[in-house]
């Protein structure tokens, strides 16, 4: 029987291969959406799903209060770690974890920058990041030991045996290969090329050793793994008694490995998710085309119902019960979505190298997949049933006398057609709208007054020769007439590396305030071209080691009318306030600016990074070339890497700019699907009116007239669809930018721009069938009446 219906369903494929092609190209289309957004979905939610005890790690977070705001750390002080070891006994393991950053490494025969954590023993014991050659018990026990990947071993070593070869650091330590570890998987939250021991940077570092009893400043991770059967929500309780001194009006907390990647956003201290509403949103979308491909095959299939009541009339008069019927049109359907889930394989195939460039980078066809397979299957079945299931009973209930004597009417039926396409063009639409807004959205944010000149602003880490050699660097520099200005700091200009708690003359002591803290050297404002608007920068000619400049949001926060000559206490420094400049926006471009401060490095330990800018005449590439032998000459040890401040400032746009480069493919996918899907519907409704035609044709009618007379429905239709998308729209959006404090104001000509493009594609679609019916000649249309 199952034979005879496929047998049935491929020879009505093949009898109306219109059709059949154009439901076919749109569930394929939807299918193809749908299992790339359903393997995106998947690797984002296996993240960290390959360590078994995942449910019992998680890393302490702080809530603080600074500015009259509640925010969240990510980072904790130093001595919470023996806080912790001593004092709670719930733990099974825990380890300080420092930030992921740049270290120069160097063999005989290469040298190169490569990130590393720097954590204790117990990592390698709560993490699932398997050692596959050397020490496996305890290769993080000496302090000058160094744990490479499967890669970076085999890109300094080659095929040799790494352990116990030395390695190079910032060519100042021997570090010892003590073993090699499987490269870390790609859904991993924590990412790096190798690991070090926590103990090295305080044996080390001055900052560390000085900083290990220091519960005011913040800046490394700790990570614990719980005993079983104990409570996470019971352990954060138990962390809110740590001593209010220690804590420093906060208050420490844990955030459940589980949850590291798609619920890392804290507001008011309360978890208000994160890449999660991006999983949420794709979902919505990729359900959004498959219903708008399943509504195509709705509408064809019962629009050709006409056509096929004779068919099922003479068959149920011959003996076919409605049980038959039905299953003969399912299978006609789950045959069409089975030749549909091939072609959205190839599609993917073929598509794969753009996929990659909007977002998709871990989308890829893995045959051998079994999840992929099944999800196949169950979308296959379930979109074959679901969008088959109405034609298959609606085609099943016809009266077989009333068909086969020509009363058989279906004109109620138009309705629900009527609404299927309004619904197509409805979710259509509302994508489109959403499309542009976020564009604007990014744009809006772009182009937001920086308080500084991005251009031709490069940036680099330095090294223990780069700082050591600044002066003698900085003269060749500016000697070889590439450069135009060049200054040191500790951080670049996308983010703060300091936060220091402020304080002045009349601050509210009830109150705590932090700034932002930003160490520079002699020209900085001049290479980044800040706008001084108040007082002076800073010069050799005075002693300004006790001096800072502000901008304009920290000016505002300390009240100061006049604030040239007035003094700061910021971290346990005293400063006078030498100069304002405008706002300098250097974290969230989303955000209001933060209040931030200048200050001169008395360090060379706080140079981390170097800034320079390129003169407006040179040719980058040439300039680059040259100043890399300079580099070379006074750092021989690492190799010249290096970043552009503008495209430093575009990585800040980097999941809204994946949100509308997918939202815009989506939109114009559902654009093609309902167009399709109006196409077949239109090439069968003039069809059916083709004699009615060709009396307003031999009456008189004009080609204009018959186009408006078939298209002006069509219109009404989408019309409809447009106004409705327009309500949806605006209300998702506006509430989508309430998360943004810097946001456009939706603007009406989004609408009016939409709806004429969805209309003008609409009408263009069905024009081509409305005007090759209204030039043939009636005489060929009426000549057997």
């Amino acid at each position: 029987m199952l034979k005879n219906y496929l047998k049935i369903a491929w020879r009505n494929l093949l009898q109306h291969k219109t059709f059949a092609l154009i439901n076919i190209a749109g569930l394929g289309v939807g299918f193809a959406c749908i299992i790339i957004i359903g393997m995106w979905i998947q690797h984002e939610l296996s993240y960290d799903s390959f360590h078994p005890n995942g449910e019992r790690i998680g890393t302490i977070r702080k809530h603080v209060f600074f500015n009259n705001e509640k925010s969240t750390n990510l980072s904790v002080p130093l001595p919470l770690y023996e806080e912790l070891k001593t004092n709670y006994p719930e733990i099974k393991h825990i380890s300080r974890m420092s930030s992921n950053f740049g270290v120069g490494l160097m063999t005989k025969d290469h040298r190169l920058i490569k990130e590393g954590i720097h954590v204790d023993r117990d990592f390698l014991r709560m993490f699932n990041f398997p050692i596959i050659n050397g020490n496996m018990k305890n290769p993080l026990e000496n302090p000058n030991a160094i744990i490479l990947t499967k890669s970076l071993a085999e890109t300094l070593f080659g095929k040799e045996d790494p352990i116990g070869k030395i390695i190079k650091r910032e060519n100042k330590y021997d570090l010892v290969v003590t073993a090699v570890m499987a490269d870390v998987p790609d859904n991993s939250t924590i990412t790096f090329d190798f690991l070090a021991p926590f103990e090295f940077l305080i044996q080390t570092f001055p900052f560390f050793k000085n900083n290990l009893n220091n519960w005011g400043s913040n800046f490394l991770f700790n990570i614990v793994e719980l005993k079983e059967n104990t409570s996470m929500q019971a352990f954060s309780e138990k962390l809110k008694l740590i001593d209010s001194n220690k804590t420093s009006n906060g208050q420490f907390f844990i955030h459940s490995l589980k949850k590291w990647h798609l619920y890392d956003q804290y507001e008011n201290w309360k978890n208000v998710g994160g890449k999660i509403r991006y999983v949420i949103l794709f979902s919505i979308i990729g359900l959004f085309i498959l219903l708008i491909a399943c509504f195509n095959f709705v509408n064809l299939s019962t629009a050709r119902s006409e056509k096929r009541s004779k068919e099922v009339g003479i068959r149920k008069a011959i003996g076919s019960r409605k049980k038959q019927l039905i299953s003969q049109f399912l299978t006609e359907s789950v045959l069409t979505c089975c030749i549909s889930f091939v072609l959205a394989l190839v599609l993917i195939q073929l598509f794969l190298p753009l996929l990659h460039s909007i977002g998709f980078d871990n989308v890829a066809l893995k045959f051998d997949n079994k999840i992929i397979l099944i999800a196949g299957l169950v979308i296959i079945t379930i979109t074959g049933l679901a969008a088959g299931s109405y034609p298959a009973f609606y085609l099943s209930s016809f009266n077989p006398v009333q068909v086969l004597k020509g009363s058989f009417n279906q004109g109620h039926k138009n309705i629900f057609r009527r609404t299927l396409v309004i619904c197509q063009f409805t979710l259509s639409v509302f994508l489109v709208v959403c499309t542009i807004l976020v564009y604007q959205q990014i744009q809006h944010a772009r182009n937001r007054p920086l308080g500084y000149n991005p251009s031709r602003l490069i940036t680099l880490g330095t090294s223990p020769d780069l700082v050591d050699n600044f002066n003698l660097l900085k003269t060749e520099m500016l000697n070889s007439g590439y450069v135009q200005s060049m200054a040191k700091s500790s951080g670049p200009m996308t983010y703060f590396t300091n936060i220091w708690s402020t304080t002045w003359e009349g601050k509210n002591p009830e109150e705590d305030v932090a700034f932002g803290v930003v160490l520079v050297g002699y020209d900085y404002l001049k290479t980044m071209q800040l706008e001084l608007i108040k007082g002076r920068p800073f010069s050799e000619t005075y002693n300004d080691q006790n001096s800072v400049i502000l901008t304009e949001a920290a000016l505002k926060v300390t009240g100061y009318q006049d604030p040239i000559g007035k003094t700061l206490e910021i971290g346990s420094k005293l400063v006078t306030i030498i100069g304002i400049v405008k706002d300098v926006l250097i974290s969230d471009p989303f955000k209001n600016d933060e209040p931030a401060a200048i200050m001169m490095s008395g360090n060379k330990r706080d140079d981390h990074y170097i800034s320079f800018r390129l003169r407006p005449e040179v040719n980058i590439q040439e300039a680059m070339t040259s100043i890399k032998s300079i580099f070379d000459l006074y750092n021989p040890t690492y190799p010249f890497g290096y970043s552009f401040v503008e495209d430093d400032f575009d990585e800040k746009f980097q999941i809204e700019s994946q949100l509308g480069k997918l939202s815009g493919v989506f939109s114009i996918l559902a654009i093609f699907m309902s167009s399709l899907g109006l196409f077949g519907l239109s090439m069968y409704l003039v069809e059916r009116r083709l004699k009615e035609i060709g009396i307003r044709k031999v009456l008189g009618s004009s080609i204009l007239k018959i186009w408006t007379f078939l298209s002006g429905e069509f219109a009404i239709i989408v019309s409809i669809g447009c106004f409705l998308a327009f309500l949806l729209s605006y209300f998702f959006m506006e509430n989508w930018l309430q998360d943004y404090y810097y946001r456009i104001t939706i603007s009406w000509w989004v609408f009016v721009v939409s709806g004429i493009g969805a209309l003008f594609i609409a009408l263009m679609t069905v024009s081509f069938q409305t005007i090759k019916a209204a030039v043939v000649n009636p005489a060929k249309i009426l000549k057997s009446e």
